[in-house]
């Protein structure tokens, strides 16, 4: 079977299945060359969007939220073609492809009181006008947030991205062209869809494209990458990928990269000698590991406990490994559930531990996740590619030896017990990590509302713009009107 992926731009539907491209999974997809359509997917000028500008922001948010009245999977056709992409391209199960579906609507992302606090990351006032301010020299400026076209390169692990993409461009009033991803090629799509049946001629309808293309077509690229179309680059996306748009920069050309992270757990090895603390903190432990099946940047990948090598600390850890699968399996499978595609790659790399059987031990490792107990200290070379609900438990003298195998790839802590968040957070800090939190609470995070990774994300998207009231300050020009003329 082969499905179709039109284009979707600024508020055109172009069904024009030309290209046919290999899906993740062995499933073929068509779409249209995008490279034909460059002149629909770049703004004919930019004085297209002042539309966007007679437009208050309250009138954004109402229409945010009567979006999100839209996006219910049970009613929305276009929603539902989306999620059966999912099914076929997605690394997710069916049912947590379907969850994530449901939350895109009004009591997700799109209700008021989120999207409101969304706005307080940048000020109203920077939205809605000219925010006036006075300067120590006495002189008057006004500074605003300006949208500007925006190219933006999304994750594909959650429907969610491009939404919340969506939401961003919304409020800063923006242009956004979203590149679809190969493992979510509906969800930007279906809302570019749901947009025409809510209000096709409405200027944020006009503000939203997304087409697929493959990455590394030149035709296309280096006339996307290009400050004369697009001012900007959002990128969520693995080494190659930066590097590759790394390529195209030049002044006139920013990039705000969520690169991709991943997450670790920090905890005394106190919780090891209370059989209640150790599977209060193995269920923690097995809830961040396995929430929508390990695949976001906040999920755990490696633990760092607290705790000696000798024969009686290892083998309570020993306990604790199998207490963390046990609490992985029985987790509901609403958020969890075990994989249906565990990659042979993958595999391959967890059947390699058993000739390390000094360094490592496999306590479980199939699809229904599993348990890498380091036995020197040491974590598994591939900790950053874990998956499938695995996680790499790694038994350290004090957190000092955690901290030095910390960097800037490291986005979310969770420590146990809590008291450890206070006195680690500067430390983690330090060390490059952007958010701290309490095991067991590393996926209960949003990004929209919050810095995320690190950056204040709608401010990073806007371009502010000074405008400066000189009339009071007198400087060198003035002197020269008392000066006789030349000749």
């Amino acid at each position: 079977m082969t499905f179709s992926i039109p284009i979707f731009a600024r508020g055109e539907v172009i069904d024009d299945p030309e290209m046919t491209y290999s899906g993740r999974f062995g499933t073929n997809f068509s779409a249209p060359n995008a490279a034909r359509y460059l002149d629909r997917l770049v703004l004919p000028n930019r004085n297209v969007l002042k539309d966007l500008y007679a437009l208050s922001t309250d009138e954004i948010v109402d229409f945010l939220v009567e979006l999100g009245d839209r996006l219910d999977l049970d009613t929305n056709p276009h929603l539902k073609w989306a999620l059966d992409l999912n099914h076929a391209f997605s690394d997710l199960p069916p049912q947590l492809c379907e969850n994530s579906y449901r939350a895109t609507g009004s009591g997700g992302m799109l209700s008021r009181p989120r999207i409101e606090a969304v706005i307080k990351t940048i000020g109203r006032e920077h939205l809605d006008g000219w925010a006036e301010q006075l300067q120590y020299n006495g002189r008057r400026i006004s500074v605003r947030a300006v949208g500007v076209p925006t190219v933006h390169m999304i994750a594909g692990n959650a429907p969610g991205i491009a939404l919340m993409t969506f939401i961003r461009n919304a409020l800063i009033r923006g242009y956004a062209l979203v590149k679809v991803p190969s493992n979510e090629l509906g969800a930007a799509i279906a809302i570019g869809k749901t947009l025409v049946d809510m209000a096709p001629d409405h200027p944020l309808t006009k503000s939203w494209s997304a087409a697929y293309w493959r990455g590394g077509d030149t035709a296309i690229e280096e006339k996307i990458y290009h400050p004369k179309n697009f001012d900007r680059v959002v990128a969520w996306g693995g080494h190659a990928s930066i590097t590759h748009i790394a390529r195209y920069l030049r002044p006139g050309l920013d990039l705000v990269m969520f690169d991709p992270k991943n997450s670790r757990a920090f905890i005394d090895g106190d919780a090891l000698d209370d059989e209640a603390r150790m599977n209060e903190a193995a269920i923690r432990l097995a809830a961040d590991v396995g929430y929508m099946n390990q695949v976001g940047c906040a999920s755990a990948r490696v633990a760092f406990v607290k705790c000696g090598t000798d024969p009686a600390s290892m083998a309570k850890l020993r306990r604790f490994g199998r207490l963390v699968l046990d609490s992985i399996q029985r987790l509901p499978a609403s958020i969890s559930s075990a994989s249906e595609r565990l990659t042979p790659d993958f595999a391959s790399k967890l059947d390699a531990l058993a000739m390390l059987d000094d360094e490592y031990e496999l306590i479980g490792g199939d699809r229904r996740g599993g348990v890498i107990l380091s036995l020197n200290g040491e974590p598994v070379d591939f900790f950053d590619e874990l998956a499938f609900r695995t996680v790499n438990i790694v038994p350290i003298p004090d957190f000092d030896v955690a901290l030095r195998r910390t960097t800037r790839d490291v986005q979310t802590v969770g420590v146990y017990p809590e008291r450890l968040r206070n006195e680690l957070r500067l430390p983690l800090a330090l060390h490059g990590v952007q958010r701290v939190t309490d095991l067991g609470y590393m996926l209960n995070y949003d990004a929209l509302t919050v810095p995320h990774d690190g950056t204040e994300a709608l401010r990073r998207m806007a371009t502010w713009i000074v405008a400066e009231d000189c009339a009071d300050m007198p400087e060198l020009w003035q002197a020269l009107l008392h000066e006789p003329a030349p000749g």
